[in-house]
């Protein structure tokens, strides 16, 4: 799909579900698929995103942006944004399986070998650890690649 493409769908389905008075836009975020920015009454959707995903899962990001406008920013992920989902036909869920850029900073669990990234710098004195290995075994150091 291209971009064109992607923001006509999303007026629609914005349109079909009630938000009219909204916008629709794109941004260049490496860590998240989609955006409702509530006091400005816009969607967004990543670039990153929906140049590297088919229909489906653009459609199902949009509804789940849609969802959040619909429940208002309190209900963030809770049991009325879940509500909406299913009414509207999204997945309720927080956030999928999907492909987005790697990072340049990574690190490696010495304990068992999983991948990080970050897309920006971790700050320095800050301590990082494999969750699932712990602070013991599972000290991440990140450099850049």
């Amino acid at each position: 799909m291209t971009l064109t493409d992607v923001e006509s769908l999303a007026l629609r389905l914005m349109c079909r579900h009630g938000l009219r008075d909204w916008k629709f836009g794109f941004n260049r975020r490496q860590r998240s698929l989609g955006l409702c920015r509530y006091t400005a009454r816009r969607i967004e959707l990543s670039t990153c995103f929906v140049v590297a995903h088919d229909e489906p899962w653009i459609r199902d990001v949009i509804l789940h942006e849609i969802a959040h406008a619909l429940a208002g920013h309190d209900a963030a992920h809770g049991p009325l944004w879940r509500e909406i989902c299913r009414a509207i036909g999204a997945r309720p869920e927080r956030c999928g399986n999907v492909q987005m850029p790697a990072g340049r900073w990574r690190a490696t669990c010495p304990g068992c070998r999983r991948q990080f990234d970050r897309i920006r710098r971790p700050p320095r004195n800050r301590r990082y650890m494999c969750p699932q290995c712990g602070p013991e075994v599972g000290k991440l150091m990140f450099r850049a690649s």
